[in-house]
């Protein structure tokens, strides 16, 4: 008599026996590795993308940080190009010599400097009449576009009236500018314009 478990008995003698057997072998293996997934696996799964996720995050915060520095270099390198209160007033001086240089009249050139802001410098407005030919304002207005410094062109207001000279053209016009607050480097009086 044959010892053993008395399924595998009958199942030894019946034809397809040994493919049931098989089968059930791998149906114990299948439900092995179903609980080994759903046990190891899928947890380490789970910690990995929580990991990949921190990381990402750290990364973008680097890249925001490398950004924000590299944005605080480039706003101090225009602050430091931004002239103080004591070479500001030589520029209503350097447009009149620009003016007179370019045939250009501007009788009378009025600023007024704005509340500082928070960032440690403040906004100078120019007010002024400009007359002359144009081909001598198109020059002049040509020098103040490409000035060295942040001088910016804020309006024109152009109207056309005749002299006996000829025809002139006058216009009111309104530039700005930025002055760095407290003591600064001294600036040449051809820092904003060429």
């Amino acid at each position: 008599m044959t010892r053993g478990f008395p399924i595998v008995r009958l199942l030894r003698r019946t034809p397809y026996g040994s493919l049931i057997l098989w089968m059930a072998v791998a149906g114990v293996l299948g439900a092995a590795l179903v609980v080994v997934r759903l046990l190891v696996v899928a947890p380490a799964q789970d910690r990995f993308a929580q990991a990949e996720a921190a990381w990402m995050a750290a990364r973008q915060r680097v890249a925001q940080r490398l950004e924000a520095k590299q944005a605080r270099k480039n706003l101090t390198v225009i602050l430091n190009a931004l002239p103080g209160h004591r070479d500001f007033a030589q520029l209503p001086l350097t447009i009149s010599e620009v003016a007179r240089r370019d045939r250009v009249s501007i009788p009378d050139l009025s600023y007024a400097l704005e509340k500082p802001q928070a960032g440690g410098f403040s906004k100078a407005v120019l007010r002024g009449s400009v007359s002359g030919r144009y081909e001598d304002l198109r020059r002049f207005i040509h020098h103040l576009e490409t000035a060295h410094g942040f001088l910016f062109i804020e309006d024109l207001n152009v109207s056309h009236h005749s002299t006996k000279k000829g025809e002139a053209v006058a216009f009111q016009i309104t530039l700005s500018t930025y002055i760095r607050e407290g003591p600064g480097e001294r600036v040449s009086s051809h820092a904003f314009l060429p």
